[in-house]
């Protein structure tokens, strides 16, 4: 009979304990297919639902829906009686979200899982990729860190596509895919760019920069030179600021797309130098050789704009000096 229903007895149990096929027992808890949640497919919906949580206590605050205690009450015991009612009404509202779309034979892991399918399957394109590369860089551009807004939303796809590289999948965009090939030195790919001003730079200005940027560069750190340079607002180094990471990602989507190097199956720390985060996340010495190429790539997307930059401000502090008495 119980067989008939889907379920099947485990050995050396009780005959009145029973367990449904498609459930395993590990260490005493049994685990079901949607385990998988509180890894990276529930990390979109933690967001959504953060959101929604937020949002639904600024309203109840605002619209005086708390409890509010005497003056003489201790402020951190009324803070938590004001925060009472906000978080019956979340609970509530999650609860018949939830407890609705059961009722249609779904739940808010899938619903929400539907539109954001769409942006994972974009990543594992050459074109995903740009667009993601570009609107990093174009947020940078206007002085808002564009690494950390756009991350928030691929990092699982990341993770995601890291694991299924493990398990012998081929998806290029995955792990530290950013900082071990497409933006070696930091947002914009600026290594050789720091390299070339601490060293061959005419300009005071950018040498006296490129010796204060050129260690934090090699960590992938390059605040100094977006906000110093600067590159925010600047209209000679914008172009190679968005030209150069889609250049050196594109180079590294094909080496691994085509199989000239192994996928990224580890995560390595972002701040790892050129070449050796590449061969961390890897495991494959030809990796490192590809993020040193992908450094000169850009360094010579950058080399003209530079030139003409470093040739202004040289030419600047020339005037300056001449009609000083």
């Amino acid at each position: 009979m119980l067989a008939r229903i889907g379920f099947k007895r485990r050995k050396n149990c009780s005959a009145k304990y029973y367990i449904p096929k498609d459930e395993t027992v590990i260490n005493g808890f049994r685990m079901t297919s949607t385990i998988d949640r509180v890894g990276t497919s529930g990390i979109f919906t933690a967001i959504i639902m953060a959101i929604l949580a937020v949002w639904l206590y600024s309203f109840c605050v605002k619209h005086n829906w708390t409890i509010k205690m005497p003056d003489a009450v201790p402020e951190g015991v009324s803070r938590s009686f004001t925060a009472l009612i906000p978080t019956f009404v979340i609970a509530f509202v999650v609860l018949g979200i939830n407890g609705s779309l059961v009722l249609l034979g779904t739940d808010i892991f899938k619903m929400i899982a539907i539109p954001f399918s769409f942006v994972t399957s974009m990543t594992s394109t050459w074109l995903g990729i740009m667009v993601i590369e570009f609107l990093i860089h174009a947020l940078w551009i206007v002085g808002i860190h564009g690494a950390n807004i756009i991350s928030a939303f691929i990092t699982p796809i990341f993770l995601a596509n890291m694991v299924a590289n493990s398990n012998g999948a081929n998806i290029p965009f995955a792990g530290e895919f950013n900082n071990a090939f497409a933006i070696l030195g930091g947002s914009g790919a600026t290594l050789g760019l720091c390299i070339f001003i601490t060293l061959l730079a005419r300009s005071e200005q950018l040498k006296v920069l490129g010796r204060a940027s050129i260690v934090p560069s090699l960590f992938n750190i390059n605040e100094p030179l977006i906000f110093g340079l600067p590159i925010v607002y600047n209209p000679y180094l914008a172009i190679p600021f968005f030209l150069a990471p889609m250049a050196t990602a594109s180079v590294a989507y094909a080496a691994i797309n085509f199989h000239i190097i192994r996928p990224i199956v580890i995560q390595a720390p972002w701040p790892s130098p050129a070449g050796i985060g590449a061969f961390i996340s890897t495991v494959d010495w030809k990796a490192a050789v590809l993020a040193i190429i992908c450094v000169v790539i850009a360094f010579i997307i950058y080399l003209p704009f530079i030139k003409i930059y470093d040739t202004k401000l040289y030419n600047d502090e020339q005037g300056k000096t001449q009609v000083q008495p």
